[in-house]
């Protein structure tokens, strides 16, 4: 879908109207033919999105257009892109990359229980204790789980030297399902905000001739960038939910938008 040039407001009226599309998948009550898992994971991507939106919402509400705080509204977005992929990448292996993808839980909490245990002997006492004393709460009594999960498995992300759960970068995956595009011009956007590269300093400087200002103000550009941003992601993410679903069509997400 070619992407109108729209006002701020109108952006905003695009997530609202997606939003309560959306609102109506609770009525969605037998399980997908690909299983529980596939279900499960299809039905969170959808809730995360839909809470991203709405806590840009809730920041507009709170802020207005003149101080949005579109610096964090767009790490707010951030995420929406890679849930979009990931959950392209999974439906095209139902099943399987769904299964692999819930798997890779164990190879994490070992990865974070292992950070945990290596600072127990922290040379800051400080440290040491908090550490310490998270270890024996924490992770002791589920130590012998943890590890017995893991070495499940691990063969099926190390035998063939997977980093993550797909074995494949955000990139990879998106030129996969047909979003080579939109990751080399959205996501390296968004990401600038997430690493707190320059980009994300550039949005408080003002360069006037008598000097520079640094301010929170936001510039109307930014405000309908973080919005539009959204837009596309959850429009995206509901069409491919949809389709799996049966839960609306593509013209009731197509009717979201004012063309």
């Amino acid at each position: 879908m070619a992407i109108p040039g729209l006002t701020n407001q109108q952006h905003r009226e695009i997530l609202s109207r997606l939003l309560k599309l959306a609102e109506t998948a609770s009525s969605i009550k037998e399980i997908h033919p690909a299983g529980p898992e596939y279900h499960s994971l299809m039905a969170c991507f959808l809730i995360h999105s839909m809470t991203a939106a709405r806590s840009l919402e809730a920041l507009y509400k709170a802020f207005g257009e003149d101080w949005f705080p579109t610096t964090v509204g767009y790490t707010i977005v951030r995420p929406m892109f890679e849930i979009d992929v990931t959950s392209h990448y999974i439906t095209q292996d139902r099943v399987n990359r769904a299964n692999r993808y819930i798997r890779f839980e164990s190879i994490l909490k070992k990865k974070q229980m292992d950070a945990w245990g290596k600072h127990r002997e922290s040379r800051k006492a400080d440290w040491r204790e908090a550490m310490n004393t998270a270890w024996k709460h924490e992770w002791e009594p589920r130590e012998v789980e943890i590890e017995s999960k893991f070495e499940s498995a691990k063969s099926t992300f190390f035998g063939s030297g997977h980093r993550n759960w797909s074995g494949k970068s955000i990139r990879e995956m998106a030129v996969e399902v047909d979003h080579e595009e939109p990751y080399d011009v959205f996501y390296a956007d968004l990401s600038s905000f997430t690493h707190a590269d320059v980009r994300l300093a550039d949005r408080f400087l003002r360069v006037h001739a008598d000097g520079m200002l640094w301010t929170a103000k936001s510039l109307p550009q930014d405000v309908g960038g973080v919005f539009r941003y959204a837009d596309i992601f959850l429009d995206c993410l509901m069409r491919l939910f949809g389709k799996e679903f049966n839960s609306w069509t593509d013209k009731d997400v197509r009717d979201c938008w004012p063309i």
